[in-house]
């Protein structure tokens, strides 16, 4: 998940520039205290303000910044209930196959106990009519009724093929009694395998429901930490406006860092406006990579594909379990932190929504769990990353479970870049590539 830049912190370094020391908290002393010693050089009231401003600086960075980590956090617990809900999704899908071939499985052999039916049917008509004809076809009426030699031979061979039809019919009813035994026994298989994926798909079920509860019982858990920090970055804020309203300079100072926070701000939207438009242009006029300043020297056409259907929906809000491979679609409720941002009533992507999106440009079917999408192709090392490489975000130093997943763009103008539809409260957007210690030493090659 985003590591957090904020203009306080760009706040914290410009007072910094300008305090001795930026991050004390100015004493005051209490209304009965003794004065200062003789001697004691005059305070500087404006000295005393930038000292404090410095430290309501550097308290609100650190409040953000602890938001944000939780934040983070309960978006990590967000990507791992995907992997219970896609968990749930194969197990369901593989049930319903399981059923459908169990229902098929039992219709053949239903047919072939038929057939068995009818072949028995036809070999007791044969019998019957065998005795019934005995008289005619023994062997002294064959000899008694003849008109000479030739009508001997032509009783004769009737009897030897009436014979032959009747151990055809009986082999018959044999044959189709032993393929209706073998249908019979490959339907209750199918039947039992049905009914085991049926009890899988319960059990991902509820794996699935345990994994939202434990989503959910987690942001309860950190509802009183989010609201504490809330609490401290608003006193910090309200104090720093109180500061700045008797002090010029210090007004100055945020009006300067917010100014050149909302320049760079609006040149990113600027530029992913340039590229929304360019990779949404029916007649392909425009090249969206180009408008984003990646280099494709040597790309592949697929590659190309996939990165541009990814930048067509940049400024799209973040929604969990949102997307699939026709677009942006409503997320879910999780029960926590992303029905917090109504995530349920929002149209977008999640990170693993978007990659599915993206490939699906190239016929590249992908779950809908940045885990499963890590194991879905060739691992490459980090080292050898190039555009159109997934890049994952695990714990445990990238080796446990992995939680994020974005689309490596390449160098853009000199800095490794990426696209990611980051987390609840945000939209898909061009960041630059983490390298933090989360990041998993392989990327995954799907084109």
């Amino acid at each position: 998940m985003p590591a957090l830049r904020t203009s306080a912190v760009v706040l914290a370094l410009v007072l910094g520039l300008l305090v001795p020391t930026p991050f004390a908290v100015a004493e005051r002393a209490a209304p009965d205290a003794p004065g200062p010693p003789p001697g004691t050089p005059t305070p500087d009231p404006a000295t005393d303000r930038a000292d404090e401003a410095g430290s309501l600086v550097a308290r609100i960075a650190a409040a953000r910044a602890g938001l944000e980590a939780l934040t983070d956090d309960l978006g990590e617990r967000q990507e791992l209930a995907n992997r219970a809900l896609a968990d749930d999704t194969t197990a369901r899908q593989r049930a319903d196959e399981a059923r459908r071939a169990a229902e098929e499985s039992r219709r053949g052999a239903d047919a072939a106990a038929a057939a068995a039916e009818r072949a028995r049917a036809d070999a007791d008509a044969w019998i019957t009519a065998w005795f019934q004809q005995a008289d005619v076809l023994g062997p002294l009426s064959v000899l008694s009724g003849s008109a000479g030699p030739q009508d001997v031979a032509a009783r004769a061979h009737l009897r030897e093929a009436v014979a032959a039809d009747q151990r055809t019919a009986l082999d018959g009813a044999e044959l189709t009694r032993i393929v209706a035994a073998n249908a019979d026994s490959r339907a209750r298989a199918a039947r039992e395998e049905a009914d085991a994926a049926a009890a899988r798909a319960a059990e991902a079920r509820t794996a699935a429901d345990a994994e939202l509860a434990r989503v959910r019982a987690d942001t309860d858990a950190q509802e009183a930490r989010l609201r504490e920090l809330t609490g401290e970055r608003d006193a910090a804020e309200s104090r720093l406006r109180e500061l700045e309203a008797v002090d010029p300079d210090l007004a100055a100072q945020r009006e300067r860092a917010e100014a050149f926070d909302a320049a760079a701000t609006s040149r990113d939207e600027a530029r992913d406006a340039r590229v929304r438009l360019a990779a949404t242009t029916p007649d392909g006029a425009q090249d969206p990579l180009a408008a984003a300043g990646i280099d494709t020297t040597g790309m592949s056409a697929e590659v190309r594909t996939v990165i541009g259907r990814a930048l067509s929906q940049l400024g799209v809000v973040y929604a969990w379990g949102g997307g699939d491979a026709a677009g942006p679609t409503k997320g879910i409720r999780d029960g926590g932190v992303a029905d917090s941002f109504g995530d349920f009533d929002k149209t977008g992507f999640d990170c693993s929504g978007l990659m599915i999106y993206a490939f699906a440009a190239v016929g590249k079917d992908l779950p809908h769990y940045s885990g499963y999408q890590a194991e879905a192709g060739p691992r490459v090392p980090l080292a050898e990353r190039r555009p159109g490489d997934l890049l994952f975000w695990a714990e445990d130093d990238g080796a446990g479970a992995v939680h994020h997943v974005a689309l490596y763009l390449g160098r853009v103008n000199g800095e490794d870049q990426m696209v990611e539809a980051p987390e609840s409260g945000k939209t898909v957007r061009i960041t630059p590539l983490r390298l933090n210690d989360e990041i998993v030493p392989t990327v995954t090659r799907l084109v």
